[in-house]
């Protein structure tokens, strides 16, 4: 399933295209029938095919994909993405995580600014290998939106996660770059404690949207 998921998603399989039959696709992914059957139901579950009577099994354009599957988000931004999608990805960061914050200053305890301060020392320690920087930058933002208190925003992060995981290889490898970002994250954490709320409004907003011009300065994606 995710093999053919990913082809779709990639563009291997173009929109309109009706795929193999059923028999053919099955021997090609090594899957018995009732295997294969059980993933094209999944797949079309999440508008990537569609099976159409007398034509067989569709492949479904970009705007039918649900966009909220954390799988097709994942496939969305593995290999190369292109800069459209990328800027889709950094937009919704910025629509959503400086209000993240915002929420986070009135909220967040004791214990979550705790938790920010063990992640901005995780960050520092992370340096060396940017691979792991980002992975606790990624684990520092969950953490900002969780204190929100805002469960809806919580579950778009989470599934926003997925794409964020799979764009590792185009965030900036610079340790320079990424030691720059570290006073920015504590200045969050500053108006968090503080309970500024536009504080925080405005230091998040400078993180995200920073981290988005660090992916275009460092990765020059396929149009799209």
């Amino acid at each position: 399933m995710h093999e053919l998921g990913r082809a779709v998603v990639r563009g291997d399989l173009t929109a309109g295209e009706t795929l193999p039959s059923e028999e053919t696709l099955a021997v090609e992914y090594g899957l018995s029938r009732g295997a294969f059957r059980e993933a094209m139901k999944v797949l079309a579950g999440k508008g990537l095919v569609a099976s159409r009577t007398r034509t067989g099994t569709v492949v479904m354009p970009e705007t039918r994909w649900n966009l909220m599957d954390p799988d097709v988000l994942a496939w969305r931004y593995q290999g190369s993405p292109t800069r459209g999608q990328l800027d889709d990805l950094a937009e919704v960061r910025v629509a959503l995580e400086p209000e993240a914050a915002r929420l986070a200053a009135a909220r967040i305890r004791k214990a979550e600014i705790v938790e920010l301060l063990d992640l901005l020392d995780r960050m520092e320690q992370t340096l060396p290998d940017p691979d792991e920087f980002i992975m606790a930058d990624l684990d520092f933002h969950q953490a900002v939106v969780a204190a929100s208190g805002n469960e809806l925003f919580v579950t778009v992060f989470g599934l926003l996660g997925a794409a964020l995981a799979e764009v590792r290889h185009v965030h900036t490898r610079s340790v320079r770059r990424n030691q720059q970002t570290l006073p920015e994250h504590a200045a969050v954490v500053e108006a968090l404690a503080a309970h500024d709320q536009q504080a925080a409004f405005d230091r998040m907003r400078h993180v995200v949207t920073e981290a988005a011009h660090d992916v275009r300065r460092t990765r020059k994606p396929k149009k799209g």
